[in-house]
């Protein structure tokens, strides 16, 4: 059986090489973007003209000198060989070559995006009171302040405010405001979230309620303005474009 596949749906789902998963592709078969990235990471890999689901155990046996396992998509496909037609081939490669020499605005700048141009809700994790060792999640509303660091307002009876105020680090994962799935844009950002100073809650109201206008619950006399430190950033553009940057790269792109 012979499947012809686009090269942008294969190129999505194709990002490496691992014999100990299983397969192994060809950079005639594949796009030369796939082939690039395989003499950077395994210059010297083989290659092969199929793409075969194979037992990982009689693999090992067989290879000893099997590739060690990489980042990457295992993908398994039974007996099925994959073509590209030579005209479809030219037009990737001219494509590639264009893409190479785009600009790009790079990490920091799509996380300011992320962080700042949201609907204000995340999903923020913490280290659970209530339940040791066993991780939190809830979904609360934030805004970033001028360092880009999250504001909070949050009710002394849920169950997160009582989680950070035993232990602050939590994380806080933001997605992208029109978020459908993974080729969809997001970030975790990780750190402490603490109590802020008296003096600074006129400021942190005001950021607050720009962001949420009707969140006149922040009034009440239950609620308190929290604020987290970020102290790692990992993000996730969508397939094949993943990466950290430090919380300091995050900050200046902030401060304008």
């Amino acid at each position: 059986m012979i499947i012809r596949i686009p090269y942008v749906l294969l190129g999505s789902i194709l990002s490496t090489r691992s014999t100990t998963l299983g397969f192994t592709f060809s950079s005639k078969s594949v796009s030369p973007l796939i082939a690039a990235r395989q003499s950077v990471t395994n210059p010297s890999y083989p290659v092969s003209s199929r793409l075969f689901s194979t037992n990982m155990d009689e693999v090992a046996k067989k290879d000893e000198t099997a590739t060690p396992k990489q980042a990457g998509h295992g993908v398994r496909n039974d007996g099925v060989e994959i073509e590209i037609d030579e005209e479809e081939r030219k037009i990737q490669e001219r494509f590639m070559e264009h893409q190479s020499a785009a600009p790009k605005l790079g990490f920091p700048t799509d996380v300011r995006t992320l962080v700042q141009y949201n609907h204000g809700f995340a999903v923020m994790s913490t280290n659970s009171k209530a339940n040791p060792g066993f991780p939190g999640g809830s979904v609360v509303g934030f805004s970033p302040d001028d360092e880009g660091r999250p504001l909070f307002a949050f009710s002394g009876m849920s169950s997160h405010t009582q989680d950070i105020l035993e232990d602050p680090r939590c994380s806080l994962t933001i997605a992208s405001k029109d978020f459908k799935g993974a080729a969809d844009g997001r970030v975790n950002l990780m750190g402490e979230a603490t109590l802020l100073p008296k003096e600074e809650l006129e400021a942190a109201r005001e950021t607050y309620l720009k962001k949420h206008p009707g969140a006149f619950w922040v009034n009440f006399s239950d609620f308190n303005f929290f604020r987290m430190s970020v102290m790692d950033v990992r993000f996730v553009g969508g397939f094949a474009r993943a990466g950290s940057i430090t919380a300091e790269e995050c900050k200046d792109l902030f401060i304008l």
